[in-house]
């Protein structure tokens, strides 16, 4: 059977596919599909979508036609694109796995970022007044929001939160919904967990950060994913969790067809084995 099978698997449900694939290299079973999915997510975790994608072509034929494989390709293809819901998808994932390895500075870095990222679609969704764009345009960019904000309405402060928020205390207090947004994106707990980011290596200091910092500003720490989500589906985006469980049941299933294949082989009533 696959040595270290149980720790492979322990490490792929912890997300750490860089540590499972070299495992399966050192077994000589890197071009395995297992492998090869375990290569493709190691890459999409890292946000580089189209080496990921390309990956995937390493797969037998027969696997490429399944539909769980056409519909990792698919959500690969979005991303690359840099379509806003499997964006924001990706990027709560990413969040949860921070939480998981109780890697809690980098957990503080993605929040901020999934912050920002909020405060951004919200901006440009009203600005440019349309529905569909991706992250990708231009007026995504921070330099460019900044800009339009001290150009078009007069917001003078580089601080792109504090920026967006005025404006949308300006200009949008009858809607509802992102007057809540911004009330929860900008809760003392929030500045607080944002503060313990800046004090970190992420931001402008060299303070640590463990789980203790977290409960004693915010609670657990999935409750920010919960007010992230909550956020995203009052902003009317379809939000897909726990993509990378799904992947890894497809892991999971190559890795037992590899075990299987390896297992020792009954002959007769000798037992003998080989």
């Amino acid at each position: 059977m696959i040595k270290e099978y149980d720790i492979i698997l322990k490490l792929v449900q912890r997300y750490d596919y860089s540590g499972a694939l070299e495992i399966m290299n050192d077994q000589g079973l890197e071009t395995s599909s297992a492998a090869i999915l375990m290569d493709s997510c190691r890459y999409a975790i890292n946000f580089d979508f189209a080496t990921a994608k390309r990956i995937l072509r390493l797969l037998p034929p027969e696997l490429q036609k399944e539909s769980e494989i056409k519909w990792l390709r698919a959500n690969l293809k979005d991303l690359i694109a840099g379509e806003i819901e499997p964006m924001f998808s990706e990027l709560l994932e990413n969040i949860r796995f921070k939480i998981v390895n109780q890697e809690f500075i980098d957990f503080l870095g993605r929040v901020n970022r999934c912050r920002e990222a909020i405060f951004k679609y919200m901006f440009v969704k009203k600005h440019i007044n349309r529905n569909q764009f991706t992250f990708h345009v231009d007026v995504m960019q921070k330099r460019t929001i900044l800009k339009l904000l001290r150009k078009q309405y007069k917001i003078f402060n580089n601080n792109l939160v504090f920026g967006i928020t005025t404006y949308i205390n300006r200009n949008m207090k009858v809607d509802y919904k992102y007057s809540e947004v911004a009330k929860i994106l900008t809760a003392p707990k929030m500045g607080d967990l944002i503060e313990l980011r800046n004090d970190s290596i992420v931001g402008h200091g060299f303070v640590g950060v463990g789980k203790e910092e977290i409960y004693k500003v915010y609670g657990n720490p999935y409750w920010i994913l919960d007010d992230f989500k909550t956020c995203l589906s009052m902003l009317d985006l379809d939000i897909e969790a726990r993509k990378y469980d799904r992947v890894n049941q497809l892991i999971a299933h190559e890795l037992e067809l590899l075990k299987m294949a390896s297992a020792p082989i009954y002959h007769n009533e000798n037992y003998n084995f080989e």
